[in-house]
């Protein structure tokens, strides 16, 4: 996710039965830390409203279990008396504001999150819901992909490692693509305007900020005869299957090996210029790139 610094404030009681609260002041986020023998200890007032959980496990099995209730106490009563999993600990999720979540709101975000931390090597995600809520417009799906940076954090604050290889760049991202390659074949590096422009290129991050392509536009990809889809969010990343990628590149290759044969070969591609934006023959997203180092020389 963005590597912005989240704030957050952290509310150690005297009690050591007692739920550690955290509050991400960013995205207006409470998040309630507890064992499992001390649920009971979670105030009734402030825990029967809609929110997401991650329980975990504490065997070296990196196990957990990701869910959403309308009735976050009620729930996690459920999962004491009749576990899915051996949980030891948990978080409590619930927005700190004065109308809180809906119960399609949890929805989309227990889709999320746990295709997030699905992705994180060494973690095992057991869910009984397998498809995200997709009821919301989405313009609200955006809004509550930003919360992801400040929940992952608040899992993070939980001792979990939630580094994924899709937060880290390719090496080759700035690397040219055949699309370049052919460009600057026809004139001289040494006088090329493409070369002279874009001795640095632009990022996604910074063509969204550019207002060049905006959040919640799909990009489509077409290789090897498969094709897939993905959405630019607000910190500009690529979702695919409901992760976020900051690399192109790896968003592309994620997505187009996803529902590929395990046996088959595994495709990689140069997202910058296999993205197209729109719709599989809409520009491809190395065309803002031009457009971005136009306007930065015109300035």
């Amino acid at each position: 996710m963005s590597a912005q610094v989240i704030a957050v404030n952290v509310q150690i009681p005297a009690s050591t039965t007692a739920p550690v609260v955290a509050d991400f002041t960013t995205h207006a986020l409470r998040v309630g830390y507890f064992h499992r023998r001390d649920w009971q200890n979670l105030p009734t007032d402030d825990w029967t409203v809609p929110g997401v959980y991650v329980l975990m496990t504490t065997d070296g099995s990196g196990i957990v279990y990701v869910g959403k209730s309308v009735k976050l106490r009620g729930r996690i009563s459920t999962h004491n008396s009749d576990p899915q999993i051996d949980w030891q600990r948990a978080l409590v999720v619930k927005r700190d504001t004065s109308h809180g979540f809906t119960s399609a709101d949890v929805g989309y975000l227990e889709g999320r999150l746990a295709a997030e931390l699905a992705a994180i090597p060494g973690i095992t995600v057991h869910r009984g819901k397998e498809d995200r809520d997709d009821t919301l417009p989405r313009h609200m799906e955006l809004s509550l992909d930003e919360l992801l940076g400040s929940i992952l954090s608040a899992v993070r604050l939980a001792g979990l490692d939630v580094h994924k290889p899709a937060d880290l760049p390719d090496e080759d991202e700035d690397a040219e693509g055949p699309a370049d390659a052919a460009a600057d074949t026809a004139v001289p590096p040494a006088t090329s305007p493409r070369r002279g422009r874009r001795t640095k290129k632009a990022k996604l991050p910074e063509l969204v900020a550019a207002g060049l392509i905006s959040a919640g536009t799909e990009l489509h990809l077409s290789q090897a005869g498969t094709t897939a889809t993905g959405t630019v969010s607000t910190q500009g990343e690529i979702v695919v299957g409901g992760v976020a990628y900051s690399s192109v590149s790896k968003a592309a290759q994620t997505a187009l090996n996803s529902s590929r044969d395990e046996t088959a070969q595994v495709l990689s591609s140069n997202g910058w210029i296999t993205w197209h934006i729109g719709s599989p023959t809409g520009p491809v997203l190395d065309s803002l790139r031009d457009q971005y180092a136009d306007a930065q020389q015109a300035q």
